[in-house]
């Protein structure tokens, strides 16, 4: 849920073989061959207002508006293909209008090379839910808002965003990779450490790869290294804990608690089943017992203290 998926060639993601998936609002960019797959035999799945952007490795075709390729690999295990059932609505698949209005025009496919029409409407019948499965409660955003917000606060933003996450999300937003235009003559391709000399090429990379090895230039790494390697921190003081509790002197004191009591971490303030480390962590309220219970009480306590969802 509220995930960012951006230059995975597949498992976008990869669904097990039972029991309930629940994707929801998630911007998947820039695949190559998969978006999600898996989820057979009894499989129930819910892909709700989702936001798909093809990029500039994905192909043209079918791939470019696959929501989910469905399997069954039941051939060896029942005389007949067995598919996973899918809930599908809301989800956009942009530049395509059609898959957009009816995610079953095309966005729900089958892994059978055999079937080039699409899925039979004997299959289509088994596989198709017109329900929601039962998931956990949570707050869904609006199909036409899933890009913009999952774009504002996806990732570690809060106090900031990091350099990091920057360039993925700016990535995401226009469609255009950021790399670097000269290469280190270490390693350029990554340190495939551990990999078999029967598999390494003479620049050390990968042999079987199917990708080209300039696929960076166009959002799909490597290594860090070809897009500017990770940011250097300073290092900074750390905060006074006086009794080591994991909490500081200063929320402590500001929340009524003991700086100098290294037990109160575990003890409940409020009483509403959250110990006082967890509070401290997840922005909870110290001051009035919560009932999380009570539906409309569960959000995002920390995202209130940065960009609210």
């Amino acid at each position: 849920m509220r995930n960012l998926w951006a230059d995975n060639t597949g498992r976008n993601p990869s669904i097990g073989w039972g029991g309930v998936f629940n994707f929801v609002n998630n911007i998947v960019y820039n695949w190559v061959h998969r978006t999600a797959d898996g989820g057979e035999f009894s499989t129930m799945s819910n892909f709700i207002n989702n936001y798909y952007k093809p990029g500039p490795l994905t192909p043209k075709g079918a791939i470019s508006y696959r929501i989910v390729k469905s399997e069954s690999r039941s051939n060896k295990l029942f005389p007949w293909a067995q598919y996973g059932r899918i809930y599908a609505e809301g989800n956009i698949v942009e530049g395509n209008e059609a898959v957009t209005k009816d995610n079953w025009n095309g966005g729900i496919q089958i892994a059978d090379k055999d079937l080039p029409n699409g899925i039979p409407a004997d299959v289509k019948a088994l596989m198709r839910s017109n329900e929601p499965f039962a998931m956990p409660h949570m707050t869904i955003i609006p199909k036409d808002q899933t890009f913009d917000k999952v774009l504002e606060n996806v990732g570690a933003t809060i106090p900031s965003r990091d350099i990091v996450d920057q360039r993925i999300v700016e990535e995401v937003r226009t469609g255009q990779a950021y790399y670097v235009k000269k290469l280190p003559k270490k390693n350029p391709y990554g340190d495939f450490w551990g990999l078999a000399d029967k598999s390494k090429a003479e620049d050390g990379s990968f042999k079987y790869r199917r990708l080209d090895k300039e696929s960076y230039k166009l959002g799909i790494i490597t290594d860090i290294c070809q897009v500017g390697g990770f940011p250097k921190y300073k290092k900074v003081k750390p905060y006074v804990d006086t009794d080591g509790d994991g909490m500081p002197d200063e929320w402590e004191i500001a929340n009524g608690l003991n700086p100098n009591d290294p037990s109160d971490a575990n003890k409940d303030c409020t009483g509403d089943g959250y110990t006082n480390i967890e509070k401290y962590i997840n922005g909870i309220s110290t001051k009035e017992k919560v009932d999380w219970t009570d539906m409309k009480n569960n959000h995002d306590t920390l995202a209130e203290k940065g960009k609210l969802l």
